[in-house]
């Protein structure tokens, strides 16, 4: 049976998300796209806040979460595009940073525990579901648009806070490859448009709700950002971790 996908034009998005929604628009997806920054080397990525079995979880990359400390900040995105700042030990069991690594991939995951009152509020309606994320060895067809974020482009002054969005379309199917950081075997898919930094450690997304978009009705969360491929004629694709991989992390 062919899949059957649905152009959707939308007229009017000011809505309001319940929380089991499954169907996720840019805004939405911006809500649950951190910012992990270590002050002292200027060192940076994205991250994404995930739930699972009612607990919640920060999800990146590995290469990313190595260059994090006790006093790296975590920040996301509050009213008007104005910065939220934490420090990510903080929220953390015993303000300890113990990240669980993969054994192959370029993921981390660690949990959150330590949560204000205003945390609980906003995680409760601002987490990206695991039940979203893609568990089958596969990515989604070529002429499917993906979508992933990244902060390439930081406020300097941090008045204002707010992640850039990108539009791709997958390059590849599964491909063995080797790890940019570790020079050690994994599997990628590829996307047409290069990753910048600051995007490494970022979800990217199928399905996202936008003014022209396909829909199955769901947003699916199919892998995170890694880095650029690159080569000496100036050729740049974004090398993407498959989201099966997060799953031996939240066994």
């Amino acid at each position: 049976m062919k899949k059957i996908l649905i152009i959707v034009l939308l007229i009017f998005t000011n809505s309001v998300k319940s929380q089991n929604d499954s169907l996720w628009n840019l805004n939405d997806i911006s809500n649950i796209t951190f910012y992990l920054y270590e002050s002292t080397t200027r060192k940076g990525g994205s991250a994404t806040l995930i739930s699972h079995k009612k607990k919640y979880f920060i999800l990146t990359a590995e290469h990313i979460a190595k260059d994090m400390t006790i006093k790296s900040l975590l920040v996301m995105r509050g009213d008007n595009d104005t910065p939220i700042i934490y420090e990510l030990s903080s929220l953390t069991n015993e303000n300890k940073l113990e990240w669980t690594n993969h054994k192959e991939a370029d993921l981390s995951i660690i949990e959150l525990s330590n949560l204000d009152e205003y945390l609980t509020v906003r995680f409760q309606k601002w987490c990206f579901p695991s039940e979203l994320i893609l568990k089958e060895k596969k990515t989604t067809a070529r002429d499917n648009d993906v979508t992933f974020f990244g902060f390439p482009i930081i406020d300097t002054d941090l008045q204002h806070f707010s992640p850039l969005s990108f539009t791709a379309y997958p390059a590849s199917g599964l491909l063995t490859n080797k790890r940019y950081d570790t020079n050690t075997k994994c599997t990628f898919f590829y996307l047409d448009q290069p990753s910048m930094q600051g995007c490494s450690g970022a979800g990217v997304y199928f399905s996202v709700e936008k003014a022209e978009f396909y829909s199955i009705g769901k947003t699916i969360l199919i892998g995170v950002v890694h880095g650029t491929a690159k080569d000496n004629t100036g050729g740049k694709l974004a090398a993407i971790t498959p989201s099966f991989y997060i799953w031996d992390l939240l066994k």
